[in-house]
């Protein structure tokens, strides 16, 4: 039943980004022209067709992520909380499957709409012929001679990738726990929703400030004494276990409104 509720949130996420990740990379080709031709060739004309270009391309950037924000909230919002949740609620599945559905379509989301933001600046740059004759035979050496630097590189950028998932968790299970926090209330949901990010951002500061800053700089020093490569991967572990135990947290009181506080009037 978990799967089917995975198909069911990717295929609306699906829908609703069909368009717009397209779009971004089409835009990112068009502007890989008209910029190259305005330093090539810099007229009036050029100058104010790339201008134009580049600004809807940076706007189809911007709104791609608010999208991604908004699309996240309301799936969480309309699906568990709203008129949704009365159906979704009386489905053979625990309410941390209902959560963790949300989530990994949420981080998933969010994932590769930072991937299509890379490549489309990737495809923006004035790339030739020489350029990709270099990236191929870099490409050639690294699998023809690889090496232990070859494999902590690949290691170092799977772990960045964890950590950057990690944190995207972090953000919308936050989000989802201020929302089942002000859905305890009757009226002025919304306003409650808020008034809970700003109070859980306040107890998770004030914790960190006076109990785990001694720790962090005890972590500090023996990452210092450290050499660089595991310096990196100790800190990028200890990055992603603090992100995960803060998830879990707010991941445990998400579920427990839902199981046991769940107001759907």
């Amino acid at each position: 039943m978990f799967g089917k509720l995975l198909k069911y949130d990717f295929r609306s996420m699906f829908k609703q980004f069909a368009f717009i990740w397209p779009a971004a990379l089409a835009l990112a080709l068009v502007n890989h022209f008209t910029v190259n031709s305005f330093v090539t060739s810099s007229t009036a004309v050029g100058e104010t067709t790339a201008g134009i270009a580049m600004l809807v391309y940076v706007a189809i950037l911007m709104a791609m992520f608010i999208v991604a924000l908004i699309f996240t909230i309301q799936r969480f919002y309309k699906g568990l909380l709203g008129g949704e949740g009365y159906l979704m609620h009386t489905l053979p599945v625990k309410p941390w499957q209902l959560i963790g559905s949300k989530l990994l379509c949420a981080v998933i989301t969010t994932f590769l709409s930072v991937v299509v933001a890379l490549l489309s600046i990737l495809v923006i740059l004035p790339w030739d012929r020489e350029d990709f004759q270099e990236i191929f035979r870099l490409l050639q050496y690294v699998f023809t001679h690889w090496n232990i630097q070859a494999t902590h590189g690949v290691i170092g950028l799977l772990e960045a990738i964890l950590l950057m998932m990690t944190s995207f968790a972090v953000g919308y299970l936050q989000l989802y726990l201020a929302m089942s926090i002000g859905h305890l209330f009757n009226k002025n949901r919304v306003a409650w929703s808020v008034a809970a990010v700003i109070a859980i951002n306040t107890i998770v500061n004030a914790v960190a400030a006076r109990l785990l800053m001694p720790l962090f700089d005890t972590l500090s020093d023996m990452i210092n004494n450290m050499n660089g490569i595991t310096g990196y991967h100790t800190a990028i572990w200890i990055s992603i276990a603090g992100e995960l135990v803060l998830s879990a947290i707010y991941f445990a009181g998400t579920e427990f409104i839902l199981r046991r506080k769940l107001n759907l009037e």
